[in-house]
């Protein structure tokens, strides 16, 4: 029994250090534009490390009540980090991305594939896995089993501290646009430089002033953001080719690389990767200093309990 114990505790920690690795790998491969197939292989490995969390946490919450209670292994236990670091994932993050992906982003509008986006959280929950692995590796000496677990409490309150500060900050930036950048607004302000332009360039077209609808499909030739643009069944500006759009964005994009606007009588396609590696470079940041706060914890504690 203790050694089937002692494998799973193993095999947690192990799936922990690699989820770690898989959200720094993600945010690599959105910088550096990997392939679609890589990423793809990425968002599944995602999914499987909050299934396998999930289920972890199930288990626990089932047999908490035959030890000292669920309440006391979700307060007292980390149980709390188990949870938030599993469950919202696993139906907030991966799921979604998953599901999106095998139907290639045609149920995108659904409100339980996105709901949780508006507080922008999930990569910092995914980093929640780091404090689980303080209880599961003994990073202490453990000669003085008291003050180890003191040592153990102070690295987790502080840990924790710099997780929430971080999520708040987050969650608050929307509201700070000028001093915080966010996807959101990224978005936004593209979307909305999109729609004037073809706004303008319909009054261009109503008013028959060849001179404006000239710089405008300039500055759409120009913008490397925009894929394809076409009015009615006339084609204004094709920048992939002699290829059907919706083959060409399957077969070069992830469903979320890309967005659409349908107005004045245009479509325009157009990318928003340059709005997701900025995103993922902020995300590698923030991840860069929580793994640096967690690495300058163990080292200062360890060389404590050395002293």
């Amino acid at each position: 029994m203790e050694n089937k114990k002692n494998f799973w505790e193993n095999f947690i920690a192990w799936t922990i250090i690699l989820a770690i690795v898989e959200i720094f790998i993600e945010d690599f491969s959105r910088l550096g534009g990997w392939s679609i197939s890589a990423r793809k292989i990425l968002i599944l490995f995602g999914f499987l490390f909050d299934l396998i969390f999930t289920i972890e946490f199930t288990i626990r919450s089932f047999l908490a009540p035959k030890k000292k209670g669920w309440w006391n292994y979700f307060a007292n236990e980390k149980g709390w980090v188990d949870f938030v670091s599993s469950i919202p994932l696993i139906l907030f993050s991966s799921g979604p991305l998953v599901i999106g992906m095998f139907f290639n982003g045609s149920i995108r509008s659904l409100a339980f594939v996105g709901i949780f986006n508006i507080l922008k959280i999930t990569k910092i929950l995914r980093i929640a896995r780091m404090l689980r692995l303080l209880r599961i590796v003994k990073v202490f000496k453990q000669d003085d089993v008291e003050a180890a677990e003191q040592r153990n409490t102070h690295v987790t309150k502080a840990i924790t501290i710099t997780i929430v500060a971080i999520t708040t900050t987050l969650i608050l930036s929307p509201l700070f646009p000028k001093i915080f950048y966010t996807m959101d607004n990224g978005l936004k302000t593209k979307q909305m430089t999109y729609s004037s332009l073809l706004q303008n360039w319909k009054k261009s077209i109503q008013t028959r002033d060849s001179q404006a609808i000239a710089y405008y499909k300039m500055k759409v030739k120009e913008d490397k953001n925009i894929l394809y643009l076409f009015q009615g069944s006339n084609t204004i500006v094709n920048k992939i080719g002699n290829t059907d759009i919706v083959d060409f964005l399957k077969n070069h994009y992830f469903y979320t690389d890309y967005k659409t606007i349908s107005s004045f009588g245009f479509k325009l396609y157009y990318t928003v990767q340059d709005i997701d590696q900025e995103n993922a470079r902020i995300n590698l940041l923030i991840e860069t200093i929580i793994v640096i706060t967690i690495l300058s914890l163990l080292i200062f504690y360890t060389d404590k309990s050395n002293a």
